[in-house]
């Protein structure tokens, strides 16, 4: 089983294919590919799949899958991602397999910081919506090595102070990672300052990592579901209007 990955919800494009064992259904990373793309996406994509397949000697038709990042996020990158996984997936009759940015964010945690994901209980992926809003989502740490992250808040929008109260409710030692833990760094490090002086139940430890989205590790998420046979619609997660129309509501 081969896949091909493709992340273009955030402002880089990052491709990945990976193969999985028959023997131990390990699955490994064959070749990845990540450009900043400066929101040139559609100039960026397609050169990239095609670098990373002609140096594994593949053709689209050796693929099994196609695994897409359906959102929250950039909505001309989400939509360029998926018509492009669309199109491959259907000249190589194969199916198209949609997951999450923010579950995507989450479990890059495993890569990035394995050790504080061992003092967590929960892990909140959160990304920069623009106009003062973030994503986010929330997962429960399990301590398991097969399958640490439970997700335990579906992905939503909001304020940051709406994310702030949905902390202080959960009250439980975290790990905030992504574009949006970055942005607005200062005002979640006051709340975590706030939650210690007071004394709030179960809130002493926040960390921090810039993480984005990142097809290595939606890969994984793919063949997860492709080996249960249980695969996410390839639609987008459109978690407010567009920002376009946004602005012509509001002129």
């Amino acid at each position: 089983m081969r896949i091909l990955a493709i992340d273009t919800a955030s402002e880089q494009v990052s491709i990945a294919v990976g193969t999985d064992s028959n023997i131990d259904s390990s699955f490994r990373i064959d070749a990845s590919f990540h450009i900043a793309s400066d929101r040139r996406h559609v100039e960026a994509l397609v050169p990239a799949i095609q670098v990373v397949m002609d140096n594994l000697g593949l053709t689209i038709h050796d693929l099994s899958a196609v695994a897409v990042d359906i959102g929250p996020g950039l909505f001309t990158g989400m939509r360029v991602g998926l018509a492009t996984a669309q199109a491959l997936a259907s000249l190589a009759d194969v199916p198209v397999i949609g997951v999450d940015s923010l579950s995507t964010v989450a479990l890059g945690i495993v890569h990035v910081a394995p050790a504080e994901l061992d003092e967590a209980e929960v892990v909140v992926p959160i990304l920069d919506a623009r106009r003062g809003q973030v994503y986010w989502s929330m997962f429960r740490n399990t301590y398991s090595a097969t399958d640490p992250l439970e997700q335990v808040r579906q992905p939503r929008v909001g304020d940051v102070d709406e994310l702030v109260e949905d902390l202080m409710d959960r009250g439980q030692r975290s790990v905030l990672l992504g574009t949006g833990a970055v942005r607005y760094l200062e005002q979640l490090r006051e709340v975590a300052d706030a939650a210690m002086i007071g004394e709030r139940s179960g809130i002493s430890t926040f960390a921090f990592h810039p993480h984005t989205p990142n097809a290595t590790v939606l890969l994984g998420l793919a063949a997860q579901q492709l080996a249960h046979g249980l695969l996410t619609p390839a639609e987008p997660m459109y978690l407010r209007p567009p920002d376009a129309e946004i602005n012509w509501i509001t002129r």
